[in-house]
């Protein structure tokens, strides 16, 4: 198993921290972590009904090294949290398409893990966390047991944390097996009591193992709208809460369901303060933790009382050590270079033994070989991964050992879990948000003028998007006809098929990322039409398929990528990609979008002055060249090599010079 660091085009997930409480622009409507007595759906708060978020994040703020899988909905790529939206599963129907058919899966995951001073609406509980999204209903629509598959296979892919904002009135034997599976694989499984405020414990919150939740209001009441009943472990807010919804926007919600989202972030927290700590010790610190409401002690509406956050956080047992990132782990070096990247070693219940902190590595499943790391001074440590042949793939952890002897890696359960980086070039060579027109050609067979692909600044109905997918200030993007007035069906797609098709791409690697943001749209009795997108190297001759996309009456944006190289038919330096969709016969609604295409060349050749292998020779690796520069007579160090240009080893002028003449970008 490897540990996963990337999602989107060659991103690694990054979060921003900076001030507390958050400066996020909407976290004033956030009572649930930060309660002073606002008025929120027109009900004034009691100072400190919260969760006590922001003494919390004091004591700690999450490591990217825990997934919380959300069962329900479909989760969309948010601006939330998309850049750590793991690729997930629906177990009803098309197996890959997981974005959100009713908006409650996104108000859950913001809950748990939006980004935090970022910029936008609102700051998650979990802010660094992954999420895994596993849809198993469509709108509101689907079987207990499809939500049995979903939890079985959360577990499988290695969610910590699995959260089920979802209530069902039986539980067969499947959801029983499920609950049980879970916990023989030390994962915390999370659901809400109920949403319709009956003395009545739903399914899966009544199965024994679960934890049960049920949700309270902004004067630590009951929410109206929360089931209770014996069984309730636990209370966390859930009522009138403000988190994502569909299309980019944001809701107030209520129930226990909301309350889950709570319960799960602090459950990531904790997993992630120290790893070593089983589902059950999570699940009895947030119980222990919580504030008592109500009538003294355990009670039918509460449980335990309500989620703290602060307290679950300074009563948990402290790890030994933990690694903490302050560069996210590589996950693609510069072929034959050598890669170097910054932890840090924080104490816990131990100090660090002097010269314990290593990378271990290896290539080809081989035996792992150990380095210590340098000390930078400040428990700050600096790894250094061995020079990789191109194409190869380098496997490795981090280890360290406590002043008492306790050893702890980084993933917290290497060697069965690893870091791997792969050994390649990139290079972007073709990035198109249509905010210009670069050549794009439209076609349209057997059909009448509508619907053809046209670039403007969309519009929006139910069918069409209403903003375009750019993270900048652009605005266009190409959809299937401009709507202006009339019905949702005034410029559809109307048999066809229509054809958007890229301009000539020049690609002479053997390999190359593409990704581009998809809407898909489908609306219809009988036949369903899809959206099919084709790539082809040899300027049009050749097509393979590389997507196929089922249509939803719940259309978003969804981002997705694929490689070159898993299409060795295709053949040639002049990549082209073909975006077709049609209605036929012409009985549906069929809309489609496109915009934020990008390809990035993946190559075995090398800037030699990009030290730090990001692609570019700028100011980060001028610093460590600077750093590395020896005075005559000096032995070499053997953390500056990689800035031997001249392979002399030495760190020289002369290195200095052929860095100025590689040079991608100004210093100065």
């Amino acid at each position: 198993m490897h540990a996963t660091f990337v999602i989107g085009v060659l991103t690694q997930a990054a979060v921003a921290v900076g001030q507390l409480p958050p400066g996020d622009p909407d976290f004033a409507l956030q009572w649930g972590l930060k309660n002073d007595g606002q008025s929120i759906g027109q009900q004034t708060g009691r100072v400190g009904a919260d969760i006590a978020a922001v003494p919390a994040w004091k004591i700690h703020l999450g490591t990217p090294s825990v997934t919380v899988a959300i069962v329900g909905t479909g989760v969309d790529p948010h601006p939330e949290f998309a850049e750590r939206l793991l690729p997930g599963r629906a177990f009803n129907g098309d197996w890959y398409d997981t974005r959100d058919t009713h908006g409650a899966g996104n108000h859950a995951a913001a809950i748990v893990a939006a980004g935090m001073n970022d910029g936008y609406g609102m700051a998650g509980i979990a802010p660094r966390a992954w999420l895994l999204p596993v849809r198993v209903l469509d709108g509101t629509s689907g079987t207990v047991v499809q939500a049995a598959s979903g939890i079985m296979w959360a577990v499988d892919q290695g969610a910590q944390v699995v959260l089920v904002p979802l209530t069902f009135g039986q539980a067969p034997q499947q959801l029983r097996d499920a609950v049980q599976y879970a916990i023989e694989h030390d994962v915390l499984l999370i659901a809400p009591s109920g949403n319709a405020g009956n003395p009545e414990l739903l399914f899966p919150a009544a199965i024994p193992g679960c934890l049960a939740v049920s949700g309270t209001t902004n004067r630590d009441e009951l929410s109206p709208s929360s089931n209770f009943g014996a069984g309730v472990d636990l209370a966390a807010p859930g009522h009138d809460v403000w988190s994502a919804w569909r299309n980019d926007g944001y809701m107030l919600r209520s129930g226990a369901a909301p309350a889950t989202a709570f319960i799960a972030g602090v459950a990531a927290l904790i997993r992630s303060y120290n790893p070593a700590l089983t589902q059950a010790e999570v699940r009895q610190i947030l119980v222990d933790a919580a504030d008592d409401l109500g009538p003294t002690g355990p009670d039918v509406f509460f449980g335990a009382g309500r989620l703290n956050a602060e307290r679950a956080l300074a009563t948990s047992p402290a790890p030994a050590l933990r690694f903490e990132q302050i560069d996210p782990p590589p996950i693609r070096v510069v072929p034959g270079r050598r890669r170097t990247f910054v932890v840090r070693l924080v104490d816990g219940a131990e100090g660090l033994a002097e010269g314990s902190a290593m990378l271990a590595y290896r290539e080809g499943g081989g035996p792992f070989q150990f380095d210590a790391l340098a000390d930078l001074g400040d428990r700050r440590f600096e790894a250094q991964l061995p020079a990789t042949p191109c194409g190869s793939t380098i496997e490795y952890y981090l280890l360290a050992e406590g002043s008492g002897g306790t050893v702890v890696t980084s993933p917290w359960d290497a060697p069965a879990t690893l870091f791997s980086a792969e050994a390649v070039v990139v290079e972007p060579v073709f990035t198109d948000d249509f905010e210009e027109d670069l050549g794009w050609k439209t076609e349209f067979f057997g059909m009448e003028t509508k619907g053809q692909w046209v670039r403007v600044i969309p519009v929006g109905t139910t069918a069409q998007p209403a903003f375009d997918r750019s993270a900048n200030e652009g605005a266009y993007c190409f959809v299937t006809g401009q709507h202006l007035g009339g019905g949702d069906g005034a410029s559809d797609v109307d048999g066809g098929p229509v054809v958007l098709m890229s301009p000539v791409i020049p690609v002479d690697t053997p390999d190359a990322l593409v990704s581009y943001a998809r809407w898909f749209y489908w609306s219809g009795a009988e036949t369903e039409d899809f959206l099919t997108i084709e790539a082809s190297r040899d300027g049009g001759a050749t097509w393979a398929i590389v997507e196929r996309v089922s249509g939803t009456t719940n259309a978003t944006w969804v981002i997705h990528e694929f490689r070159l190289g898993e299409f060795p038919e295709l053949t040639g330096a002049a990549l082209r990609l073909r975006f077709r969709t049609h209605d036929d016969p012409n009985d549906s609604l069929v809309e489609a979008a496109i915009d934020d295409v990008t390809v990035i060349a993946l190559s075995c050749g090398g800037n030699p002055a990009d030290l730090d292998g990001d692609g570019d020779a700028d100011l980060a690796d001028y610093e460590r060249l600077a750093r590395c520069l020896m005075g005559p007579g000096l032995e070499p160090d053997p953390q500056c090599l990689d800035a031997d240009l001249t392979e002399n080893n030495r760190v020289d002028l002369a290195d200095f010079a052929r860095f100025q003449a590689n040079l991608t970008a100004p210093i100065g």
